[in-house]
């Protein structure tokens, strides 16, 4: 799988787990090792925030460390920190840049104590963060409603000096922002998401890629780009799945991943809502007619 020299694919690896929830660190280079194979060439480790937050610090830069050095995994490496530790991100950053990570995907943690949300401390927050930090960082726009956000202008300085590289937009109105930032910042980058859901209109818009899942981005590029309209249907009605669904996203993909012979254990860290029955036969339904043959 091949993507157009313009539109990057990365693909968000999660963490695998054995039963007795330590994490499996040789199944995880297996997800790397599966992409490579496929023709990905970027991934983005710690990037779910359901995950991020069971893990301890230690876990997340032994998993930075681990896949970086102990796998044949050759393409980019990004990070994600959503941390409410200034101290916690800049250490996972001096990880980072030790391993020769390319950047750090940043976002707004859920919960600060004492601090209400408004725009002031999340622009005061940003900041510190962006100066503290060893890499260059992508903002990603979380579900933080855009009232809180900085202005567009707020970025001028930080994209000026490379201290942020890009922004990751994804969700609803998703394609406007891409737009506005296109037109203050044309050179700054660009990552849509959403599962690959809007990956056509993100291109429209001057998107330079997508961040997706990891369990078939080879499917995904393939029937959304390069399909008809009925393996567009088909794909859109998995993803929709996946949306309907984002408190099991993450074993869905490793349940799928586990059904392509990646991993072995598909369960996430407790406490985690995981797929019933019910939720897996209507996934293996939707998955049936694809082809997952690595």
């Amino acid at each position: 799988m091949i993507s157009p020299k313009d539109f990057k694919i990365t693909v968000a690896c999660p963490t695998v787990f054995n039963e007795d929830q330590t994490i499996n660190y040789d199944e995880t280079g297996n997800i790397l090792d599966f992409l490579e194979k496929i023709g990905i060439k970027s991934v983005a480790l710690l990037i779910f925030g359901g995950e991020y937050y069971r893990l301890t610090i230690y876990e997340k830069e032994k998993i930075i460390e681990y896949l970086s050095s102990s796998t044949s995994w050759s393409g980019d490496i990004m990070v994600g920190i959503s941390d409410n530790s200034l101290f916690a991100m800049k250490e996972l950053s001096k990880v980072s840049a030790k391993y020769d990570v390319k950047s750090l995907i940043i976002s707004l943690p859920q919960y600060i104590p004492f601090y209400q949300l408004n725009k002031k401390f999340v622009e005061k927050f940003i900041s510190k963060a962006i100066e503290m930090l060893d890499l260059p960082v992508i903002f990603q726009d979380t579900n933080i409603p855009s009232v809180y956000l900085p202005d567009i202008e707020f970025w001028g300085r930080y994209i000026q000096s490379e201290k942020v590289a890009g922004f990751k937009i994804e969700g609803k109105g998703s394609l406007t922002k891409m737009k506005k930032i296109r037109s203050v910042y044309p050179n700054v980058l660009i990552y849509g998401g959403y599962l690959g859901l809007d990956i056509i209109r993100e291109r429209k818009v001057g998107s330079d890629g997508s961040i997706i899942g990891s369990s078939m981005p080879d499917v995904v590029y393939k029937m959304t780009l390069r399909g008809d309209a009925v393996d567009r249907s088909k794909i859109r009605a998995f993803l929709k799945f996946e949306v309907n669904h984002l408190d099991r996203f993450v074993e869905i993909e490793k349940y799928i991943l586990k059904r392509r012979g990646v991993i072995n254990n598909y369960r996430c860290r407790e406490p985690c809502p995981h797929l019933s029955k019910i939720l897996i036969d209507k996934l293996e339904t939707l998955i049936s007619g694809f082809d997952l043959q690595i």
